[in-house]
Formats: structure tokens, C-alpha cells, sequence
């Protein structure tokens, strides 16, 4: 799309708005666009706007009496109804009247209603305006600090970080540390959206309105819960000059191993339970034990003889800065480093796996065995070891330069028949490139085949472990630059 479409796009879809209110009965006046709501409580006037991001942004729907409306999680910090959730943006909906128009009668009606089987959204810091104060406020478990005095530090990145603090005799102004409060506000059905609201739910005793005003206290934390939820916001606030108090939100975020696994998905507390071991951790191998580890595996054992070259970083997980360690010691220091896992969760082999009885060990002391180290001999090993143990392995391996990735579960579940051999295609045009030794080429393949390919395993391996498989043999994808194909 060129500029002038792009152009013609908005210029079109504002108008063909516009046109549609009109023909609804909305007057344009300088505030915005007026007309009445019919709902089944009666009838509201409301202003609606069409911002500067329409219509890639919903048009803002205002009560022209503010308190006409009872306040609820359902309306922004200016007053507007919060209409559209973030998850519903498909397709542009809103630009069509009469499906906005929808969209604002049935708020009214469940407003109307008490907003029944309404989705607990835990968003009290939409409902505060953003300090002036950038730093990211970190907190671990605010259990210790419940109804008391904290303390928050300078650390790198822009942050603070908290601690257990006393109460304060003077003013902290000027200080580096920021004092501050933790108050449990308990169950919250309005929101507040002013300290007075929130004042009138601390312990008068505290005399944290004098604190805030002598300026000894600048930061307040405060715990909620909202129906089964539980919800946590860092206020800034100071004195203003009418003898008040102000209040402002700042960025924060939980520290904590909840925090970090809250996103590695549904799986994850089932797979907190699994040892896996992966044989292999070049560029492919590291990256699956990556992602193990941030999808909720707990244990891992990694298996390598080589260290970590200068030409490596540039597919591998790990950086120019672990150039000459050994593989395995590389990436567990990368994983634990990032706080995924403790460093005692992860095992190191620093030993090529060369003989039966190291295979069958492995075996029985893991819940899986994942081989990444497209090495033929230690592929037959495995596979002949996990016939007889009667269990079963995953291997991975690169072919065609990238262009393919082949995934096995040896031998194959339930009696299937395994993948057929995979087409590795003409020769490469690409001249060939050796380091010293007596070797393979070095691999043309590009770093996000690796990553593709690692993610593709991944989820083998969770299929595995959870006795959810994806396919009793495995899977072949090719790449072409126009077309994809699977078998």
C-alpha cells in the first residue's frame, strides 16, 4: 500500500464513520461527537471522539455527565468507558457504527445488570496516571513487608529494588533510597482513583498522610484482591501545595519465580517434574535446552566433549564472552544466569557419550534423552540402547544446509514405522569451507533454521513427556523459499 492509499484508507473510514453517527442522530460539537445511548436502564448522552490513532485505535466513548454513570473496572481515568479489550482488535471492528454502537449498548446494559461473570482484569494502574519517575520498582515476596515500612534501592538497569525498611524520622528528600509503605487494601470493588480513596482504607494509626506530607514516605505499595485475585500497585506520592496528597504510578514488576514462569505456559507445573538430558549442545543443542528450561523443565543434564570457538556465536545460544569454555559449562551458566533455573539444576557432562553402558544410565536416570549432535554413531548408540532398555529417545539434526529439519523419536511409538529417510537434495553450489583438522564442512546453515528447528524439537519433547506426542515417529519439514512442505 502506498502513502496515498494509506491516506485515501483513513481519510475514507474516519468519513464513512462520521457519516454513520449522523444518520444514528449525533450532533458534532467542538468536545466530540453527541447523541444518546438507548439501553435498558433508559437512555445516556454520551461524547464519542475519534482520536488521532483512528481507526487503528477505538473511538473514545465519554458520558457527558461523568456521574451518570457509576464508577466501576470498567471505565479509564478519564472517565470514558473502557470498551474494547486489547485481545479484541481483530479486523478492525469499531469502524463499522453500528457494531460500535452494539458494543456501547450492551456496556450500559451490563453496567445495568452489576457486569455479571465479569473477567477479573487485576489493571488498578490503569486507573493512576504515570509518574515522571522511569525506573522499573522490583519486589520479591511482599509477605515479610505486609503493613510495614520498605525500603527501595538503586540497582543497574534502571531499577530499585526493595527491602525491609524502618520507619522514617525525617524527610528523604534528596536521598538515593526511596522509603516507603506496603498496606493490604483488601477486596476492591471500585477502584480508587485519588489517595483519598485509598486513605480512608489504611490503619488511621500509621499516620501515613503526616509521613507522606513531612515527606518521610514517597512511595507507597499497595495489595488488593479482586475477587480469587490478588493484585499489586507502587504509587508514588507527595504533598501538594493545597495540602493534599498526589498520587502517581510507578513501573513495577514482581521478582519472583512465579513471575518468570507465568508465562512458560500451561505445561510448565507438570513439567517441573522431568530430568532431560541433552546430548549435543552445539548451536541446535543449546537452544533446545533453553527453551526446556523456560518451559518449565527443572532438571537438566547437559552431555559435550568440545568448547565454545569464535566462529560458534554466531548460531549458538551463548556469547563471545564464553569463547574457550567448554559447551556444556557455557550454556549452564547462560541458563542459570538468566535465573530460569538454579545452577545446581543443570548437570554437566563434559565426555563425548561413547559406550552402552553410559548410553543406558543415562536412560534410566532421565526422563528423556534428546540427541542434538547429528553424529551418526552417537544416533545408533542411542537408539540401539533405548530399544533394549525398552524405552525411547528424540533426535534432532540440520540437513540440507538449513533448508530441512528432521526430527525422530527412536524407535517409533506403539510399533509405528519409522520416518522414511529424508532427501538431502543436489550437492550445495556453495564452496565448501573447512576450519584445521580432518572434518566436515563447516555448516552454511543460517542461525534461525537452528532456532526453528530447536523450537520444533521442544515440542516434541514436551509432547513426550506429558504422553501427549505429537507423531509416533517423529517429523521431516523442507524449506524452500516459496513453499513449505511436511511429511
Amino acid at each position: 500500500m502506498s502513502l496515498a492509499r494509506y491516506d485515501d484508507f483513513v481519510t475514507y473510514t474516519r468519513q464513512h464513520f462520521e457519516e454513520g453517527l449522523i444518520r444514528r442522530g449525533f450532533l458534532e460539537t467542538q468536545a466530540g461527537w453527541r447523541g444518546a445511548i438507548a439501553h435498558a436502564d433508559g437512555a445516556t448522552d454520551v461524547l464519542i471522539t475519534l482520536t488521532d490513532r483512528f481507526p487503528f485505535h477505538p473511538p473514545s466513548v465519554m458520558p457527558v455527565d461523568h456521574d451518570a454513570v457509576p464508577w466501576s473496572w470498567h471505565r479509564e481515568v478519564s472517565g470514558a468507558l473502557c470498551l474494547v479489550a486489547e485481545d479484541d482488535h481483530d479486523g478492525l471492528w469499531w469502524t463499522e457504527v453500528t457494531a460500535f454502537l452494539d458494543q456501547v449498548t450492551a456496556w450500559f446494559d451490563q453496567a445495568h445488570a452489576g457486569w455479571p461473570e465479569d473477567r477479573p482484569d487485576l489493571d488498578l494502574d490503569r486507573y493512576f496516571h504515570q509518574s515522571d519517575d522511569t525506573r522499573l520498582y522490583l519486589y520479591d515476596d511482599l509477605a515479610p513487608y505486609s503493613n510495614g515500612f520498605i525500603r527501595f534501592r538503586p540497582a543497574r538497569n534502571n531499577t530499585m529494588h526493595i527491602g525491609r525498611g524502618t520507619a522514617p524520622s525525617k524527610s528523604a528528600k534528596g536521598s538515593k533510597h526511596r522509603f516507603g509503605f506496603l498496606a493490604n487494601i483488601g477486596d476492591v470493588e471500585v477502584p480508587p482513583r485519588a489517595w483519598a480513596d485509598i486513605a480512608e482504607r489504611i490503619d488511621p494509626n500509621i499516620n501515613l498522610d503526616r509521613r507522606i506530607r513531612r515527606r518521610e514516605v514517597t512511595v507507597v505499595m499497595l495489595t488488593y484482591r479482586r475477587g480469587p485475585h490478588k493484585g499489586i500497585i507502587a504509587l508514588e506520592v507527595w504533598p501538594t501545595t493545597d495540602g493534599g496528597i498526589a498520587a502517581r504510578r510507578l513501573r513495577s514488576a514482581a521478582d519472583t519465580d512465579a513471575a518468570r514462569s507465568a508465562r512458560a505456559g500451561l505445561l510448565a507445573p507438570e513439567l517441573h517434574r522431568h530430568h532431560v538430558a541433552v546430548v549435543g549442545v552445539g548451536a541446535l543443542g543449546s537452544f533446545i535446552a533453553d527453551m526446556l528450561a523456560r518451559s518449565g523443565v527443572h532438571r537438566l543434564t547437559l552431555v559435550d566433549h568440545d568448547i565454545v570457538e569464535p566462529g560458534n556465536v554466531v548460531r549458538h545460544l551463548v556469547g563471545p564472552d564464553t569463547v574457550g569454555l567448554a559447551k556444556v559449562e557455557a550454556v549452564r551458566r547462560h541458563i542459570a544466569a538468566r535465573g530460569q533455573l538454579q545452577g545446581g539444576g543443570i548437570a554437566v557432562i563434559n565426555n563425548a557419550l561413547a559406550s552402552d553402558d553410559s548410553a543406558a544410565e543415562l536412560m534410566q536416570d532421565h526422563s528423556l534423552v534428546i540427541n542434538a549432535t547429528a553424529d551418526f554413531a552417537t544416533t545408533a548408540l542411542l537408539h540401539l540402547t533405548a530399544e533394549a532398555l525398552n524405552t525411547h529417545i528424540l533426535s534432532a539434526a540440520l540437513q540440507n544446509d538449513g533448508a530441512t529439519y528432521r526430527i525422530d523419536v527412536l524407535p517409533a511409538l506403539g510399533g509405528a514405522d519409522p520416518l522414511p529417510p529424508s532427501d538431502t537434495g543436489a550437492a550445495s553450489a556453495h564452496q565448501p569451507l573447512f576450519e584445521s583438522g580432518c572434518g566436515s564442512p563447516i555448516s552454511p546453515t543460517p542461525p534461525h533454521a537452528v532456532i526453528e528447528a530447536a523450537a520444533a524439537t521442544v515440542r516434541h519433547a514436551i509432547g513426550l513427556l506429558v504422553e501427549q506426542p505429537l507423531h509416533p515417529a517423529g517429523e521431516v519439514h523442507h524449506y524452500t523459499l516459496h513453499e513449505r512442505t511436511q511429511q
